[in-house]
C-alpha cells in the first residue's frame, strides 16, 4: 500500500447525486474489502483523502489495515458528497471535526451557501466489511462485529463487568454456550451502536447504565425500530 503516497492528476468522475433520507430512514452503505483488488483503484481513492488522512492510513501496520482504512475514509467522503443537491460538494473538500468524545462529523459551518439539511453519519468496520450509516436531522450510530469472533474470557464474567443486571440475567438463562456467546456479541453490537448515536461513546455512556431487551415474540431477534433502552436514574445519560 505504499503506492498510495504518490499523487495523481487525473480527474475524479462525477458522483451520481442521491436522494436524501427521510426523517424515518437510515441509509446504510457498505464495502467488502476483499472485493476491491485493483491497485489503480486504490491509488485513485487516495486522491480523495486529505493529506492528514493519507498520513494516518500509511501509519497503519500492514497492507490490509492500510487498505481498510483507505476504503473506510473513501466511503464516508464519497457517500456524504453524493447527498448534496446539485453535487456542489467535492468529496475531496469535505472538512471533518470531532466532538469531545471523538465522534467524527462534517464541519458544515466551513461551507458557505450550503442549505442542504444537515447530514449525520457514522461508520464501523471489521476485517470483512466496512459500513456507513446516514441520516438527516437525527444522530445515527452503527457498529459491526464478527459473529464468529471468539471470546477468550468467560462470557458471563464479561457481562457482569459491562452489562446491566437485566442483560446478565438474560444471558445467564441461555444454557447453550455457543448461543450465549452469539447473544453477548449481538448485545455488544447494539449497545455500541446506541452510544455512538448518542455521540458519547463508551466513556460517556457506560454499557451498564442502560438495558437493551429483545422484542417479545421475535424468537430472540431484535427489531431495529423496537429497541427498549432503559436508562437508570444515576446513569447521567441525557
Amino acid at each position: 500500500m505504499s503506492q498510495i503516497q504518490r499523487i495523481f492528476s487525473i480527474e475524479l468522475p462525477s458522483l451520481v447525486p442521491l436522494q436524501l433520507p427521510s426523517r424515518m430512514e437510515t441509509h446504510l452503505w457498505y464495502v467488502v474489502p476483499d472485493e476491491v483488488k485493483s491497485i489503480s483503484l486504490l491509488k485513485h481513492y487516495s486522491q480523495i483523502l486529505s493529506p492528514s488522512e493519507n498520513d494516518k492510513v500509511l501509519q497503519m501496520r500492514g497492507n490490509k489495515l492500510q487498505k481498510n482504512a483507505l476504503l473506510a475514509r473513501t466511503l464516508v467522503r464519497t457517500t456524504i458528497a453524493r447527498y448534496q443537491t446539485n453535487n456542489v460538494v467535492d468529496p475531496r473538500t469535505l472538512i471533518f471535526k470531532k466532538n469531545m468524545y471523538g465522534k467524527p462529523e462534517v464541519d458544515w459551518q466551513s461551507y458557505k451557501n450550503c442549505d442542504s439539511p444537515p447530514l449525520h453519519f457514522n461508520i464501523s468496520h471489521t476485517d470483512s466489511l466496512i459500513s456507513c450509516g446516514v441520516t438527516v436531522h437525527v444522530p445515527v450510530g452503527i457498529d459491526l462485529e464478527e459473529m464468529e469472533r471468539k471470546i477468550k474470557h468467560d462470557v458471563l464474567a464479561l457481562a457482569e463487568r459491562f452489562y446491566s443486571a437485566d442483560e446478565v440475567k438474560f444471558l445467564s438463562a441461555i444454557p447453550d454456550p455457543e448461543v450465549q456467546r452469539k447473544e453477548f456479541i449481538k448485545l455488544w453490537t447494539l449497545k455500541e451502536a446506541y452510544v455512538k448515536a448518542l455521540g458519547k461513546g463508551f466513556s460517556g455512556a457506560p454499557f451498564n447504565t442502560f438495558t437493551i431487551q429483545s422484542k417479545a415474540g421475535t424468537n430472540g431477534g431484535y427489531n431495529l425500530c423496537k429497541f427498549f433502552f432503559r436508562l437508570s436514574s444515576h446513569s447521567g445519560i441525557e
